[in-house]
């Protein structure tokens, strides 16, 4: 490991360990409880109202969250919320019933968004100017890992036992432990203005729409992703071994997708891929019914991980060619927002078509969307002017399954308090 790695890393450990630990907790509840719910032979549409709710909770976390942390600091904010989700994961067992499910996913979601928020702003406190994006680089690389080591961990425990809740539960109080004995200072988090969803609108149809286009597409597969695999006879480990090609899949595209982005228009990479990819999986949707290789359904997998992980920083990119540098943090925030929006909606969609449709469904409505947005993409570009290179923003990979961007992304102004709209 380079001197220039192991001095970016040293004050940053402790806060990437806890990441870790409590994104694969979460991650491994993700694959158990729609397992857990096929298992209490629930219909695939409250499979996705249960699972959904994770997202609704998300949003509002996003939204509310910053508050705690700033009242009460980022130590004791974390440790509340780690406490509260290693409660939760063990009450899913206790109280096994849809409605309860309901509020337990949404105070997850809640919770999830506080940690991240503890974690990513004090990230972004003890990062410099210069190394924020190696930080942000590590991060992303952390998160991805953890979330597919999160889903192998399905293979550890015999299925439907409570193992695997008590595994998460473990795993979220265990990343209290990195966090408690930090000796980091706890970083001052300033009230930013908002920058309001029309403005932004406004400033980029193209990346508002495409940030809850990207909740739709990512929220339906990590709710439902699980529910497809059974449906078409994989096995439980089979099952983890699709889910976490989705999420390699999505880190390993980010860069070839960045350097494509950085080198021509934003709109045609971003709408070549989703049309490609998204006309494959409604052809491939239609040979499930005889039954596909499980080689041809991984290889799938993971184009489908990259295409879907691609659009949330593509929409970020071309949204910050729009506005002025001072506007940045604030954009993301309302990128975020909306797309926790798209992520609670999406499954909602999905899963009633699975009810009424059968498995194929699920890509064929993953891949309808997919074309859709982009066939928007390609109209708007008939009235948007193409900015040339030298006035875009450089590309840079950010995490669909975190809220990184909002205070970690290397092209915002952490020095200076962002404006707002007047």
């Amino acid at each position: 490991m380079s001197r220039k790695v192991v001095t970016s890393l040293a004050p940053v450990k402790s806060l990437l360990g806890g990441t870790i630990l409590f994104t694969a907790g979460n991650s491994l509840l993700g694959v158990v409880l729609p397992l857990r719910m096929e298992a209490a032979d629930y219909p695939v549409a409250l499979t996705g109202v249960v699972m959904a709710s994770y997202y609704l909770g998300l949003a509002l976390g996003g939204y509310r969250a910053k508050r705690v942390v700033l009242r009460i600091g980022h130590i004791r904010a974390f440790s509340a919320f780690a406490a509260f989700t290693a409660a939760v994961c063990l009450a899913y067992g206790f109280f096994p019933t849809p409605v309860v499910w309901i509020i337990l996913r949404v105070i997850n979601g809640f919770c999830i968004a506080g940690m991240s928020t503890s974690i990513e702003s004090w990230l972004n406190d003890r990062s410099s100017n210069e190394t924020r994006g190696r930080v942000l680089g590590y991060y992303m690389l952390a998160v991805y890992l953890a979330v597919a080591l999160g889903q192998t961990l399905i293979n550890l425990a015999p299925d439907g036992s409570t193992d695997h809740l008590m595994l998460a539960s473990a795993l979220t109080g265990l990343a209290l432990i990195p966090i408690a004995v930090t000796r980091l200072g706890e970083p001052n988090l300033s009230e930013l203005r908002v920058l309001t969803v029309r403005r932004l609108y406004e400033a980029s149809r193209i990346g508002l729409v495409g940030a809850g286009v990207a909740g739709i597409l990512v929220g339906s597969f990590y709710a439902l992703g699980v529910v497809f695999a059974r449906q078409i006879g994989l096995s439980v480990s089979e099952t983890a071994l699709f889910m976490s090609t989705v999420v390699l899949g999505g880190l390993g595209f980010q860069v070839p997708v960045g350097m494509l982005a950085d080198r021509f228009d934003r709109r045609i990479v971003m709408s070549c891929i989703l049309i490609a990819v998204g006309a494959s999986w409604g052809l491939l949707s239609n040979a499930l019914a005889g039954g596909l290789p499980l080689s041809v359904l991984i290889a799938m997998a993971l184009a489908f991980g990259g295409a879907i992980s691609s659009v949330y920083p593509l929409c970020v990119a071309q949204t910050f060619d729009r506005l002025e540098r001072k506007y940045y943090v604030a954009a993301s925030g309302r990128l975020l927002m909306v797309y926790s929006i798209g992520a609670t909606i999406g499954p909602l969609f999905a899963s009633a078509l699975m009810s009424l449709y059968g498995p194929a469904s699920f890509f064929l409505f993953e891949s309808a969307v997919a074309v859709i947005y982009a066939l928007f993409v390609l109209l708007r570009m008939r009235v948007g002017r193409s900015l040339p290179k030298e006035a875009r923003e450089k590309f840079v990979p950010l995490p669909d399954i975190s809220q990184a961007g909002l205070t970690l992304d290397p092209r915002t102004e952490p020095d200076r308090k962002p404006a707002g709209v007047d």
